[in-house]
């Protein structure tokens, strides 16, 4: 992946209510520290490096159980 490149990464599914959220990451010359929290307060993921991710909740799609 290139710098400023914007990859799919696919989906990811809070663990706490099951919200599904589709994932991409793009590539920057410069370290990004950030997280990203569910609505629900989950945290989901944290990084500290030159990947940035960006999540939107897929609509209509819910891990029922």
């Amino acid at each position: 992946m290139a710098t400023w490149d914007t990859s799919d990464l696919g989906k990811e599914t809070c663990d706490q209510c099951g919200t599904i959220y589709s994932v991409t990451g793009k590539q920057y010359p410069c370290r990004d520290k950030d997280s990203f929290t569910c609505s629900c307060g989950n945290k989901i993921r944290s990084w500290n490096g030159t990947m940035s991710y960006s999540y939107t909740p897929i609509k209509d799609e819910k891990i029922t159980e």
